[in-house]
């Protein structure tokens, strides 16, 4: 079985076919959006803090910055992307200082414990059989004169969360454990998150049923991963950050026309069809033939393209299909024939009269034996429909 991070396990929960083409397929990406590298430039800087700690050197809040501003011009690269248009690389290094001297405020002469290691590497397993191996890397390991240890994690996200998601925290409650396997008599952890947009430290600490129950949820979820063959897309305020627009078929019709010219845009085939969707929509009472058949087009057009959102002009068609399992109703053929069958095995009642929703339930959950399934199967059939439903874009989505 694979070795999990926090990371993956949270990719895979807000969107699995991220995780997918990120973690199965291996498909590498050098775009990179803006907020995680001003995240990892902070928290290089504040490595280099206490790291040079340990030599007895404390850097002076003048030396951070420089070292903060130098590394953040030599990493740099052109496939950093930044969403929030209004703003640009400069609002983004500025906020970067910012929290740097929040934070220098706040815990200079950064002295009240020992920091046992920055960036410390974990590798552990949640099992005595290591069938469920995790890793990690704690920004900071500390421990205080009465050996109370400290796991800190920075934050640069203008997110702050409360007490009661902090002690629910997966992360720190997984560099818990790892800490534990690695110095077994460690006895006393706090988790310490340090929100440096509002100068703000929360601290949370996991009992030891806590603990039990974290790692039950961690291996009931690393199991649906590891049987899962469906990993669909899903859309949240986080696809604007997606490094995979191209392979997402939600997106990929937006990645494909964003670029283009207008001219070339408005002839684009996804496009045109959605846009002659629309005009026809508004004229619906009278065109509803010819509707049908852009429709028709539309859908195919979805299943050509392996796409499930098209964008038009000022809309964007979302196309779904679904099959159902169907079985035969009131005033169908085979509908005595069902109904004798379902009566003679004494489950008359437990499919509510025969309402057809409810026998679709037996059969999807198997709730009866299989050889009545199997008979009943017999009458049922599997339909597929189709549908195209069209909203406004959003106002990034232009």
């Amino acid at each position: 079985m694979a070795i999990y991070s926090h990371s993956q396990l949270s990719m895979y929960e807000d969107c699995p076919l991220k995780y997918k083409l990120c973690y199965r397929d291996k498909i590498k990406r050098e775009e990179e959006g803006i907020e995680a590298f001003l995240g990892q430039m902070v928290h290089e800087t504040l490595k280099k803090c206490y790291d040079d700690l340990r030599f007895t050197k404390v850097n002076s809040l003048s030396d951070l910055l420089a070292y903060y501003n130098k590394i953040w011009r030599e990493s740099w690269h052109d496939s950093i992307f930044i969403v929030r248009q209004e703003l640009e690389q400069e609002h983004y290094r500025a906020l970067g200082e910012k929290l740097i001297k929040t934070y220098y405020k706040r815990y200079s002469p950064f002295d009240p414990d020992i920091t046992i290691g920055t960036e410390v590497s974990l590798n552990f397993s949640l099992d005595d059989e290591s069938k469920y191996r995790m890793r990690g890397y704690i920004d900071r390991l500390s421990r205080t004169e009465d050996d109370i240890y400290g796991i800190h994690d920075y934050k640069t996200s203008a997110y702050l969360p409360g007490q009661q998601e902090v002690d629910k925290d997966r992360q720190l409650g997984l560099y818990h454990i790892g800490v534990q396997k690695r110095w077994p008599d460690v006895e006393n952890i706090r988790l310490i998150w340090h929100y440096l947009a509002f100068d703000t430290e929360l601290v949370s600490y996991r009992t030891p049923e806590a603990i039990s129950s974290l790692v039950q949820d961690t291996k009931r979820l690393i199991d649906e991963i590891e049987s899962t063959q469906d990993f669909p897309p899903k859309e949240s305020r986080l696809c604007e950050w997606c490094e995979y627009p191209d392979l997402c078929p939600r997106r990929k019709h937006f990645f494909k026309v964003e670029a283009l010219p207008v001219n070339e845009y408005l002839n684009e085939p996804g496009v045109v069809l959605i846009n002659k969707y629309v005009e026809l929509k508004e004229r619906e009472s009278e065109i509803e033939e010819e509707m049908g058949k852009v429709k028709e087009a539309i859908l195919d057009y979805a299943r050509r393209e392996e796409v499930e959102v098209i964008k038009g002009s000022d809309r964007k068609a979302r196309v779904r299909f679904d099959k159902r399992l169907k079985f035969p109703g009131k005033n169908e053929e085979e509908r005595q024939e069902l109904d004798n069958t379902i009566i003679e095995a004494g489950k008359w009642m437990e499919a509510s009269q025969l309402d057809t929703a409810s026998l679709v339930r037996v059969m999807e959950q198997g709730l009866w034996n299989k050889e009545l399934i199997d008979q009943v199967m017999r009458y049922g059939r599997i339909e597929e429909s189709s549908s195209v439903h069209i909203s406004k874009l959003k106002d990034e989505e232009k």
